[in-house]
């Protein structure tokens, strides 16, 4: 004869509790290895980004000194007020009649084409200040939120994130 005891059928009702207080906290900490993983993806696309605008300030700063006369300063202001939203359409080749206005012409064609391609929102400027600093800056959306403004500022979802590249030749 088969004698049921309280004990046995409260056995079997812990058991479902306890499965499901597993359940849930695997589900707790899947959804924070998922949310781990996103934020690492954002920080190595902000880090490529980084990298990127590094890389295309410096491309700009070793062209402009590659088509300045070191033995003339009045080739010195040559790429003053450059910004790639101005450009569309330069001559991205020279093959004849390259002289400096022309390389000019070239570099900042090219530039843009590199920034805008390379970065999302990518936009960059050269300006030179009357101490005769060249200041070459490379802005895009880091976080992709649609920013546009070019303040630089710390707000990422309306300031486009800037690098900065100050030299002079």
């Amino acid at each position: 004869m088969w004698i049921k005891s309280p004990l046995h059928n409260r056995q079997s009702g812990a058991t479902m509790i306890e499965v499901m207080v597993a359940l849930f906290l695997l589900a707790v900490g899947l959804l924070g290895t998922l949310a781990l993983q996103n934020s690492s993806q954002r920080s190595n696309q902000s880090a490529m980004f980084s990298s990127v605008a590094i890389v295309l300030a410096r491309d700009m700063a070793n062209r402009i000194n590659a088509n300045n006369n070191a033995f003339s300063a009045d080739d010195d202001n040559l790429y003053d007020s450059v910004d790639t939203d101005d450009i569309s359409g330069a001559a991205t080749v020279c093959t004849v009649g390259c002289d400096q206005a022309a390389i000019k012409t070239m570099d900042t064609g090219q530039w843009a084409e590199e920034v805008k391609s390379k970065l999302p929102a990518g936009r960059g400027t050269v300006d030179i200040n009357d101490d005769g600093v060249h200041e070459v800056i490379v802005m895009w959306d880091d976080q992709l939120t649609g920013a546009s403004q070019i303040g630089c500022g710390g707000n990422p979802d309306t300031d486009l994130t800037c690098v900065k590249l100050e030299f002079r030749l």
